[in-house]
């Protein structure tokens, strides 16, 4: 009876969710390229979860890293180059601790939806099969607005400057 009631749920949430009109993720950095390289990293960080907490290894390498390949080297160049122009020699250990801690982030997030996590992460494979430029990508992971609230990779003392 419990699992019914929670495939109902599930059911629900995704129905809602199917109906509503994403809205565009929360500006955080001052450059939109800058803004785009971390929605871009908040939904490859999604992606490695789902690999990894949802046993989807495959979908992620060949659906997403394979197809995306291009678009996701770009990304990493420029999230290093928005931690270069802002930590200068510090850019890579401060890159690495932000990703570090996004994923950890993102990984509690997904342990707190439990069972729910994988079926909603797994629709996002379905979703960038319709996909079909690089483009629409970027696009795609600004509006899924998976960036954890509260986290940004430009944090307000570097928008600063």
């Amino acid at each position: 009876m419990r699992r019914l009631i929670h495939s109902i749920a599930a059911l629900g949430g995704i129905l809602l969710g199917a109906s509503a009109v994403p809205a565009i993720a929360a500006q955080n950095c001052t450059a939109v390229a800058d803004q785009s390289a971390y929605e871009v990293l908040s939904l490859r960080t999604q992606m490695i979860l789902l690999a990894t907490k949802c046993d989807r290894a495959a979908d992620y390498n060949n659906n997403f890293i394979k197809r995306f390949q291009p678009v996701l080297q770009a990304n990493d160049r420029a999230v290093l180059a928005y931690f270069r122009r802002v930590y200068g020699n510090a850019s890579q250990g401060r890159k690495d601790t932000f990703a570090t801690e996004l994923v950890n982030v993102m990984s509690q997030q997904a342990n707190a939806q439990g069972g729910e996590f994988c079926p909603r992460a797994g629709m996002i494979i379905n979703e960038m099969s319709v996909l079909r430029s690089m483009d629409e990508l970027v696009a795609y992971a600004a509006v899924k607005d998976l960036a954890p609230s509260g986290t940004s990779m430009c944090p307000a003392a570097a928008r600063r400057r």
